[in-house]
């Protein structure tokens, strides 16, 4: 099992120190100082066995340990993306995603996408909320904190949200290049690690599920022992054959993100005209127009068939993603099932982020497609 490492510039958080007591967190950190395994200290008897492998999880959630020395692959390499990703929480906690939240504002008050507030809550807030949600990218010294905290144990490879659409990737450029010596600081502390450090940022030039599907192939790649430039190299050649589509039911919230002319919103409204969206040079661009339910459903199923018969594609990964309308996902999952069996399907919500830009009731469908024999 996992051994682990404090992380000296982060200090314990008061209510952990409140709910378990500081005395017996100082004997888990010695435990830690020590070297023991994560197994060792579970069954050390100082907390039930339960409270304390909690108690490890939210540690390392905290940033104030970090896990060392398993000796997989994916050990050496740090792998972030942003919450516009829409990765699943359970996917990245399995795959050890660091996933960097942005923010949305909602009637004056700011939450952390998926650590404040869930996609649950959001859709919520937003039936009741009397102004557009308004989203924000992670700080500067967000970033230089995540960097710093991992760059004596790993390297890094961030994915993020397309440039065209925030400042993600931007301000995290800024934090490398600004806190270089920094970093290098910190690398050299580690005699086991290279004294030179690597930190790769990939402009995804996707959002939500485009994204995610960059960073699971990723993920993949860095578990079979890829390395870190290798790795880099095979997403960046990988972000144009994502294909990315979606409609949504309110373009109120489109318009409102310049996306499409608020005359055209209007109209498209009234008459009940539904845009199927894309993805093209990591902005949006409208593909065809149509009417909403089963119509627009099936359209979204011919432009998959019709695409992969155009590139000869075989096997592909799926994802599917909703704003607050699982039954309108679960349809076209079995349209996509139906006309794809034996594919690997990936469901979840539009997050506060995206949904911010979408409104309730958007629903996309994403596609890469899966290489085999590398």
């Amino acid at each position: 099992m996992s051994q682990y490492k404090r992380v000296v510039s982060r200090a314990v958080p008061g209510y952990l120190e409140e709910l378990v007591g500081k005395d017996k967190i100082g004997r888990i950190f010695t435990f830690i100082d020590e070297k023991r395994t994560a197994e060792e200290i579970i069954g050390s008897g100082i907390l039930d066995a339960q409270v304390a492998s909690a108690l490890l999880q939210k540690l390392m959630e905290e940033k104030v340990i970090v896990a060392v020395g398993t000796g997989k692959p994916e050990d050496r390499i740090l792998l972030v993306t942003d919450s516009a990703s829409d990765i699943p929480e359970e996917l990245a906690r399995e795959r050890n995603i660091t996933v960097v939240p942005l923010t949305v504002k909602i009637d004056g008050r700011e939450y952390r996408d998926g650590v404040d507030i869930s996609s649950r809550e959001f859709y919520r807030l937003l039936q009741s909320a009397k102004t557009f949600p308004v989203t924000s990218p992670p700080s500067g010294e967000d970033f230089h904190r995540l960097f710093l905290d991992n760059i004596a144990e790993k390297d890094i490879l961030a994915i993020f949200i397309s440039r065209a659409m925030s400042k993600t990737f931007d301000l995290a450029n800024q934090a490398t290049r600004n806190n270089f010596n920094s970093y290098l600081r910190q690398r050299r502390t580690n005699p086991a690690m290279a004294n030179q450090f690597r930190i790769e940022l990939i402009d995804s030039r996707q959002v939500s599920m485009g994204e995610t599907l960059l960073v699971l192939e990723a993920s993949d790649k860095i578990r079979a022992g890829w390395p870190l430039a290798k790795v880099k190299s095979h997403i960046d050649k990988l972000i144009d054959e994502v294909r990315v589509f979606f409609m949504v039911d309110n373009l109120d919230y489109l318009a409102r993100g310049g996306r499409i002319g608020r005359g055209a919103a209007l109209l498209g409204n009234f008459f009940g005209f539904k845009p199927i969206l894309g993805m093209t040079g990591g902005g949006v661009d409208a593909k065809s127009r149509t009417f909403g339910g089963a119509r627009a459903q099936r359209k979204l199923i011919d432009y998959m068939k019709d695409d992969l018969r155009d590139r000869g594609i075989k096997k592909i990964r799926v994802g599917l993603c909703h704003a607050d309308s699982a039954t309108k996902a679960e349809t076209v999952q079995k349209l996509v099932e139906q006309a794809f069996p034996d594919q690997e399907h990936i469901v979840s919500y539009f997050g506060p982020t995206v949904g911010s830009h979408l409104g309730p009731g958007a629903l996309g469908v994403v596609w890469l497609p899966v290489i085999e024999g590398e």
